[in-house]
């Protein structure tokens, strides 16, 4: 019952916080949004951004601010190949454990460094380790921002190998609405969607920004 009970939470914050929470695309979408958090990593972010472009997918990058300074290249790279950008804080700091100043700063810094590198200005953001509460969701409401949350995820961090995550994504399989949440920042994850992305592709899948 809690996984229902958690969702029809959800399905409310995003009815009442309408354009600052979405965990899920909306009733009437036919698309999946595949989003990867935690880069960019110099070589793992790359490796995805080839097969993106192999597979014609798009996807939506939530950037931790720190890592994007020190990887402007592959930001520039993902901002020109069409794909969309959000900040997952400047230091990947749980929300709920932030002052209302220091969550503003952590959204600011950012938000300024994916500006700086990119030209794009994103109001999207989301939590580390996806931990909110009321407080902080209504936090970042009022500062503007739009909190993305997901409804899929396959822990692809505690994977031990490309085959186990394979495993995962075949038998719980991405879905139209889907906002599906992985990492660029793991080998496992690069080498298990060379796999999955055709097999998406051949199902008739559609993939859209957020």
């Amino acid at each position: 019952m809690y996984p229902t009970f958690r969702n029809l939470t959800k399905d409310f914050l995003q009815a009442y916080f309408r354009g600052s929470f979405l965990w899920r695309l909306p009733a009437t979408s036919q698309a999946v949004a595949l989003t990867f958090d935690d880069g960019p990593h110099a070589e793992l972010t790359p490796v995805l951004l080839d097969l993106l472009t192999k597979y014609e997918i798009v996807a939506t990058f939530f950037v931790i601010g720190a890592h994007a300074r020190k990887n402007p290249a592959v930001m520039r790279r993902i901002a020109a190949e069409g794909h969309g950008l959000g900040g997952h804080t400047f230091n990947h700091r749980e929300l709920v454990s932030l002052s209302s100043t220091d969550l503003a700063a952590e959204l600011s810094e950012c938000r300024e460094a994916i500006r700086d590198i990119t030209g794009v200005d994103t109001a999207l953001c989301r939590p580390p380790r996806g931990k909110v509460d009321l407080k902080s969701l209504r936090r970042v409401s009022a500062l503007g921002y739009q909190l993305v949350h997901w409804n899929r995820t396959y822990s692809d961090y505690r994977m031990e190998s490309a085959d186990m995550l394979l495993a995962s994504l075949r038998a719980s399989p991405v879905k139209p609405r889907d906002i599906v949440l992985l990492h660029d920042t793991l080998p496992v994850t690069g080498q298990a969607l060379a796999i999955a992305m055709p097999e998406w592709n051949a199902a008739g899948l559609r993939f859209v920004r957020i």
